[in-house]
Formats: C-alpha cells, sequence, structure tokens
C-alpha cells in the first residue's frame, strides 16, 4: 500500500514537471511574440503580458512538487553534505513533519480562501450552462482592472492551493520513502551487529 502510493504520487509529480516544463516553452514563445509585436509592429497585448505572468506563476507553482522529488530545491548543504545516511534521514524526516507538512497546510487553507474570494468577486452564474458561458463571455470574479487585462482571476489563483496540495502529497511520499530506507538501514545495522556475536 505504501509502495503504491510512493509510485503513484512519483508518477503525478512526474507529470506535473512535465507540464511545468511544456508551460516554459509556452511562456518563451509568448514573450518573443509580444517583444517582436511590440518593436516591429507597435502592437502589444495586455491580456497577452498577463498571460504570461500566470504561465510563469503556474511553473513556479507546478515545479514546487517536482524539485521536492527530485532533490533540486535550494537547501542549505554546508552541514547535511556532512551528516551520515541516516542522520540525513533524521533531518528529512523531521524536517518534512514538523515544518512542509504544516507549511503546505496552511498554504492550501489560505490559498482556498484567496481563490474563493476571486471568485465571489462579482455576478455569479446560477447553473452549470450559465458558469460555461459567464466564463468565455463576461467572466466569473476578479478580473484584471486594465482595458484588454484577462477575465478570471480565480483560476490562476486556484494553481496556488493545488500546487500545495500536490507538495503535500509529494512531502508525504517522500516522508515514506525516507522512512522506509531509515527502517532498512537501522535494521541492516543492528544485523551487523547481532552477526559476529552469533
Amino acid at each position: 500500500m505504501v509502495q503504491t502510493y510512493i509510485r503513484f504520487t512519483q508518477a503525478l509529480v512526474r507529470a506535473l514537471g512535465a507540464i511545468a516544463s511544456g508551460l516554459l516553452i509556452l511562456l518563451v514563445l509568448m514573450m518573443c511574440y509580444n517583444v517582436i509585436a511590440r518593436y516591429a509592429f507597435s502592437a502589444s497585448s495586455i491580456g497577452l503580458e498577463e498571460l504570461t505572468w500566470h504561465a510563469y506563476a503556474a511553473i513556479f507553482l507546478l515545479g514546487i512538487p517536482y524539485a521536492l522529488q527530485t532533490g533540486s530545491h535550494v537547501r542549505v548543504d554546508l552541514l547535511y553534505e556532512r551528516f551520515s545516511e541516516l542522520n540525513q534521514h533524521k533531518v528529512d524526516l523531521i524536517g518534512t513533519a514538523l515544518f512542509l507538512v504544516p507549511a503546505c497546510a496552511i498554504v492550501i487553507y489560505t490559498g482556498w480562501q484567496f481563490t474563493l474570494a476571486a471568485y465571489q468577486l462579482g455576478p455569479q452564474p446560477g447553473s452549470v450552462s450559465e458558469f460555461f458561458t459567464q466564463l468565455v463571455s463576461s467572466g466569473i470574479g476578479e478580473r484584471s482592472q486594465d482595458p484588454g487585462g484577462l477575465l478570471n482571476r480565480w483560476i490562476i489563483k486556484a494553481v496556488i492551493p493545488l500546487s500545495f496540495i500536490f507538495l503535500l502529497m509529494s512531502a508525504v511520499a517522500t516522508f515514506l520513502e525516507k522512512w522506509l530506507s531509515y527502517k532498512t538501514i537501522c535494521d541492516s545495522k543492528t544485523e551487523s551487529k547481532q552477526g559476529p556475536e552469533q
């Protein structure tokens, strides 16, 4: 059961990494188009400029769980690298349980409130069909204050709690993986101590 959860979460996080990579390519193309349109044709789009900001935010947020899983996040390695493997696992277990998991829970809760407030700002749809009609026509909730800006700001704000749900899943999978590895190291040390005595 534990291994199934770890494998599922790792596959999901790899998919998020692929989505973030794809968004990065799209971001570069949008920025190139915007620069060429502005300086070569004296035309620019506020909506496209805002979309690049949103894409950058989504890349960053969706990339966080992937960075945790691959160990490519920023950490203070000054002491950590000098620890034994067993002590490194202890640091990872304690740090995940005491800091990462509670931080994820806080950001999920506050991010959801942030998204809900943006969604409830303005006229609300009364049915599912109205939802989709309003979504593409006048927008739902908070929208850009600039003329030509984007509608439906709650969508990009929803990426905040969503990405931290994925980060929480990744943190739990990382915790379980480190715990299993920690137990294996402890068991092997116990067996090696008992071996000579027998």
